[in-house]
């Protein structure tokens, strides 16, 4: 008898716990073995009891908001995966809260809905508000922490309450990478604006976004390793737009994206990346590091 799997089926409900989960499905890169758990968890009682449980009896898991900057191993995760789709927004005045299993661009709906503007760049960002916060996700020069200004995280069983500089974000950065926590949910502080040109703004992001590829990926992969570095121009000029190991490939149209063809795995990727990685330091002796996060064994 599978202890866990009955505490999982007690405390989620049998139709919310997938067994040997391929983590392909729930990654925008559709990449990844099988979890050994992935459960799906409503609201946040419920996970952090089931948070508190697992580090109880010392059982590995994994928060997973949309997987659009993840990259899962080929071999899988040996434990359980954690998906929160709690997903309420509120207003207090010029502050908005949301869960963070809310999605961003539903956060950024609300606040042009309410006359709030702040957000307009995260338009068309495929994260979750815990995601984001986590890595601090940015587009256009801006980022979630000029406008997060607290956060609910789980700490050792314990809900606290971060602010200011306990956050330290930074580029592509949050205190939650240093660590351990469970973000819960996050409040905004965003100014009185005008739905219209709210609006507006969005919809220019918008068509700024239609430039970047179709094709499954993560998004940038490199972060910009200083100002005026742009990861995309050197890898271009160094002829290795198209550059392909299975079916993961530079795409063309944005070189800073690697897409999935078709039926690229873990590995195909991470050869990729390391090819990347090798010209560019041997040409600027710049050694670039990947904005994505890893799921799971990955190979060295």
């Amino acid at each position: 008898m599978d202890i866990l799997k009955n505490y999982l089926i007690h405390l989620c409900g049998a139709e919310n716990v997938k067994i040997d989960e391929p983590l392909a499905k729930w990654t925008t890169f559709r990449v990844g073995g099988p979890a050994r758990y992935l459960v799906l968890v409503a609201d946040k009682t419920t996970l952090v009891r089931l948070v508190r449980g697992l580090e109880y009896i010392e059982c590995p898991y994994f928060i997973l908001g949309l997987g659009a900057n993840v990259l899962a191993s080929d071999l899988g995760y040996d434990g359980v995966v954690i998906k929160f789709t709690g997903h309420k927004i509120e207003q207090n005045d010029v502050f908005v809260y949301a869960d963070a299993g809310a999605k961003l661009g539903a956060v950024v709906n609300y606040a042009r809905d309410h006359a709030l503007t702040g957000l307009e760049w995260a338009t068309g960002i495929p994260a979750t508000v815990g995601g984001g916060v986590y890595m601090n996700c940015g587009a256009f020069d801006h980022c979630l922490g000029e406008v997060a200004v607290m956060v609910d995280v789980l700490v050792h069983g314990e809900i606290k309450t971060l602010t200011g500089k306990q956050l330290a974000f930074g580029y592509r950065h949050s205190i939650f990478m240093d660590e351990a926590g469970v973000i819960l949910g996050a409040y905004f502080r965003l100014g009185r604006g005008d739905k219209t040109e709210i609006q507006q703004q969005m919809q220019a992001v918008m068509q700024k976004r239609a430039r970047h590829p179709h094709e499954p990926s993560a998004g940038s992969v490199f972060k910009r390793p200083k100002d005026g570095f742009y990861v995309g121009k050197v890898v271009e000029e160094l002829g290795l737009a198209g550059y392909r190991v299975g079916d993961a490939m530079v795409s063309p149209q944005h070189c800073n994206f690697i897409v999935n063809m078709g039926h690229a795995t873990c590995h195909d990727i991470l050869q990729v990346i390391y090819h990347l990685q090798d010209a560019v330091e041997k040409h600027t002796g710049v050694l670039l590091e990947t904005e994505i996060i890893f799921l799971g064994r990955i190979e060295n």
